[in-house]
């Protein structure tokens, strides 16, 4: 079976802003991406649709081009392309797949599928994602010839061929179209992210304090903060910034700042996560209004948002296999830490992130049992006693295996007889050395704008 790909690529792309066969896709342009998929799944010959004055596509592409007029529909892309379909002997074209540009990240897998479908017998057949067709569709040379009849568009042809054969097919971007920039947006996360779903990726996150020097590339951290921000804000106040920090001397004073962690001068970036009012501030002073700075709610949103959007940058740089830990010591000079950031007045630092390539493989910790958190229509006081013995067996089951795995934790071995309820009361009993460090946490808000009334 002789097959041809028509790639229609002849629109303007306005809402997305540019030419969408040239976007750019993981180092490849969205039309390189397409006829790769295309020659990978058995296509003999790929033919691209492009407007009249649209820029050139990359040298070497192995597809014929055919030129159309501006502003025309699919069916005009079709028809202009039906015209080049080979005819004679054995390059007779039999098979059809018509692959839109803007499915750039559908893969070879499906199209070789929807090729085996129509080697079967099927006339037309259809990639099916959870239960929705998509894009490509291929069809039998004698289906798609119906195209050349006035007024006839794609889905014509698809229902006058009768019932098409669907393909199962496990890739998303067969219903997606490359239409605006969040869809752009969310292509080029798809293809640095993992193989985890989001709550998959929940389930597989660990702290790392142990990072390679590889740099975080300034576009892949503008991605990552881009997604963490849609977190939910409390009365879209939006009261968030991060302030990246990757020079390395600015990033060892951060470090002192914070309890002299390592970690913190290793990794290429040390993320300081604020709540910044600064912003609603200026907003209220243009209208005529002082900011309530004195409100102790309202220091709860900012603050409540900027670690709302803190755990969405972690999970967005877990998810494209970067490794990260927050940090809460960077509460523990917050005005130094303030000045060293150049921070305005009504920010600070709720905490901080080191984010890099990992270099550690700490064992898992775990989490204390289900029933301690999660309590069905009342609080069930009379369970905790049960949790807590169970959090402090997983503690010491998560002591011995990284004992005996990875030579402790941190580079430090761990004890193996303290449990999740011993570590709890040293660390914030009435003798915490971490609250001691914080003594003066409210004295020092206070001075950075925070009532706190």
């Amino acid at each position: 079976m002789y097959a041809v790909a028509i790639v229609p690529a002849a629109g303007r792309g306005e809402r997305m802003g540019a030419d969408k066969a040239l976007l750019d896709l993981g180092g490849l342009t969205a039309i390189e991406r397409v006829v790769r998929s295309c020659r990978a799944g058995g296509v003999d010959e790929v033919i691209v649709v492009r407007r009249d004055g649209a820029e050139a596509l990359p040298a070497g592409l192995p597809a014929r081009v055919v030129v159309v007029p501006s502003g025309g529909e699919m069916a005009d892309s079709l028809r202009a392309a039906a015209a080049l379909l080979p005819v004679d002997g054995a390059t007779g074209a039999d098979a059809v797949v018509v692959f839109p540009v803007d499915h750039a990240l559908v893969e070879a897998e499906t199209v070789a599928a929807l090729l085996h479908a129509l080697a079967g017998g099927a006339q037309v057949a259809l990639p099916l994602f959870r239960d929705r067709p998509g894009h490509p569709i291929a069809l039998r040379r004698r289906i798609f010839a119906g195209i050349t009849a006035p007024n006839t568009v794609l889905r014509d042809l698809v229902r006058a061929a009768g019932a098409a054969r669907v393909v199962p097919s496990a890739n998303p971007w067969v219903h997606a179209d490359l239409d605006r920039p969040e869809d752009l947006r969310a292509a080029r996360c798809a293809l640095a992210g993992q193989p985890w779903s989001p709550v998959a990726q929940m389930f597989r996150h660990r702290s790392h304090r142990s990072y390679r020097p590889d740099a975080v590339p300034t576009a892949q951290l503008e991605r990552l903060v881009d997604a963490a921000r849609h977190a939910s804000t409390s009365s879209f106040i939006q009261a968030y910034a991060v302030v990246a920090v990757t020079d390395p001397a600015r990033r060892g004073e951060c470090a002192r700042l914070c309890g002299g962690q390592r970690h913190i001068v290793e990794a290429p970036v040390f993320a300081a996560v604020c709540a910044d009012l600064h912003k609603l501030a200026t907003a209220c002073t243009r209208h005529g209004q002082r900011l309530a700075a004195d409100s102790f709610e309202l220091f709860l949103q900012t603050t409540i948002d900027a670690v709302l959007l803190g755990q969405n940058l972690q999970l967005a740089a877990e998810a494209e296999g970067l490794g990260a830990c927050m940090i809460g010591a960077a509460r523990n000079h917050p005005g130094e830490l303030a000045r060293l950031l150049g921070l305005p007045p009504h920010c600070y630092v709720v905490f901080g992130m080191t984010i890099g390539v990992p270099a550690d493989d700490p064992i898992p910790r775990g989490r204390m049992p289900l029933d301690g958190v999660l309590h069905l229509d009342h609080y069930r006081s009379e369970l905790v006693d049960a949790v807590i013995e169970g959090a402090d067996e997983g503690m010491r089951a998560w002591a011995r295996r990284s004992n005996a795995e990875r030579g402790g934790y941190n580079q430090k071995p761990l004890s193996e007889t303290k449990g999740w309820a011993d570590r709890m009361a040293e660390s914030w009993g009435e003798h915490s050395s971490y609250l001691a460090a914080r003594r003066t946490l409210r004295d020092e808000l206070r001075r950075l704008g925070f009532g706190l009334e």
